[in-house]
């Protein structure tokens, strides 16, 4: 038998251990304080009621053995680390009072692996984001000129030859940096496109460990697709990734260290394979865009003009289905380049948003044409996180969806960019299927054909028919 003072000391490290969880924890982004307030809650609850059995369990061993010398010193243990869950939990909510508040500043310089200022991130109309004065839009020469009558900064002016589109990205004094003031100085015909450097967040929250997963069962198919996705950059060094066909190309930049969990969870459930985990798409070719920026360890954004760029060379390798698990405004410019993508044929499957069930539409999912998917735990209960509205199309399971994770293991993720990937698949068996058949991918109305086949397929969910909770219906894999 171990000496007593070990378990004093295997309960000790049990506690400081979850201490330090919920301190890494801290870090989640902005938009997620109050979920992970409540999640830090249910966590420290937990880690008490396990500690509490913990020594229960040894005090029952310690009857049976000694004259319990030590028995005392153990429950001043727990007591002690109790206390200090406790005090942590209070630091941590103090904290995350203290990150709202700074969030209301609106200012985010982000910073380069230097540690010098890349650029800064403002707060603007409706509480999104954007890159301070940075404008966007699709100009000729006459366009140019108007510009130059702005004093604006040309930063760069390129032409996207998949999308039709040549795009111009400029700066602005503060005092035009509004669409109000800019339209006073643009002929009308360009006031449709232009539009902010928007930022696009990822749509994953941390998932309770405690949850239990449903191991991944059966493939939707064995076609040989070609399937997008625009979001972080991914672990390919993860075993789940072991022999997959996967080309990455990251259009964030070099000057920063490329986040990876986001991307990792979503490529791993697309196409990643493990004891417990099953590919949807297991002879699938994976083209990953990575877009994201780090804002802290736990937190990314996007720029508008990098989703075009990733929808751009997306185009360039013929892929037929793209997923979009990250969200924002609505947007002009990413708007034109959205229904540029779908007119020539390519399905764009997007996650709904995780900002509540009164959140405005997010986009690109709310977009005519975009398959918008929502997410539901194993139960077929809606995510309580979810956006709501008449744009959603699809419900998925999202809620401690099994997968791969950047540190090279396996976990739960939740979120409804966990459910999407799941309609990505479906979608693109659809397509492969399609393509088989000779049916012209090229029709102007191919995705809402594919959107039709999904929904034959579905689960009427909640009320009869379609409703702004569960869309046409829960998709499962076969």
């Amino acid at each position: 038998m171990k000496p007593p003072y070990l378990y004093c000391l295997l309960l000790a490290c049990l506690c400081h251990s979850a201490n330090a969880q919920l301190l890494d924890r801290l870090g989640n982004q902005v938009d997620g304080v109050t979920r992970e307030q409540e999640q830090v809650t249910g966590d420290v609850q937990e880690q008490v009621r396990r500690a509490a059995e913990d020594e229960l369990s040894t005090r029952r061993l310690l009857d049976n053995t000694l004259d319990h010398p030590v028995i005392n010193p153990l429950t001043d243990v727990l007591t002690q680390t109790t206390e200090e869950v406790t005090r942590t939990t209070t630091e941590i909510t103090r904290a995350a009072n203290n990150i709202v508040g700074n969030a209301m500043a609106a200012v985010l310089p982000i910073l380069n692996r230097d540690g010098r200022t890349a650029f800064v991130e403002v707060q603007v109309e409706d509480n999104w984001r954007a890159v301070e004065r940075e404008w966007l839009i699709l100009l000729d020469q006459s366009g140019l000129k108007a510009l130059a009558a702005l004093d604006a900064e040309i930063i760069e002016q390129t032409q996207f030859a998949e999308l039709g589109m040549q795009l111009v990205r400029f700066r602005v004094p503060a005092t035009l940096d509004s669409s109000a003031a800019l339209k006073k100085y643009l002929p009308p015909h360009l006031h449709e496109q232009l539009d902010r450097n928007h930022i696009y967040n990822p749509q994953k929250d941390i998932s309770r460990k405690d949850i239990p997963h449903t191991p991944s069962q059966a493939a939707f198919c064995n076609h040989a697709v070609r399937v997008g996705m625009i979001d972080t950059a991914i672990n390919l060094q993860h075993p789940a990734f072991a022999q997959r066909d996967i080309d990455i190309k990251d259009f964030a930049g070099e000057e920063f260290d490329a986040p990876r969990a986001h991307g990792t969870a979503v490529a791993g459930v697309l196409v990643g394979r493990g004891e417990q985990l099953t590919p949807l798409l297991p002879a699938a070719h994976l083209f990953a865009a990575s877009v994201f920026y780090p804002r802290s360890e736990y937190a990314q954004g996007a720029t508008m003009v990098n989703l075009v760029r990733a929808l751009n060379w997306l185009l360039e390798k013929n892929v037929q289905v793209i997923n979009m698990s990250l969200a924002g405004p609505e947007n002009k410019i990413l708007a034109l380049a959205i229904q540029k993508t779908i007119q020539t044929g390519t399905v764009i499957v997007a996650a709904a948003g995780n900002e509540g069930p009164a959140a405005p539409p997010a986009y690109p999912a709310a977009y005519t044409d975009v398959i918008a998917v929502t997410a539901v735990d194993k139960n077929q209960r809606i995510y309580r996180w979810a956006n709501r509205g008449d744009y959603i199309d699809f419900a998925a399971l999202g809620v401690a969806v099994f997968t791969a994770r950047s540190s090279g293991d396996f976990g739960n993720e939740t979120g409804t960019s966990m459910a999407a990937p799941l309609v990505t698949a479906a979608a693109a068996c659809i397509v492969a299927t399609a393509n088989a058949s000779a049916i012209n991918p090229s029709l102007i109305n191919f995705s809402t054909i594919i959107g039709e086949q999904l929904k034959k397929n579905a689960l009427d969910l909640g009320v009869a028919g379609r409703d702004p909770v569960f869309g046409d219906g829960l998709l499962n894999r076969p």
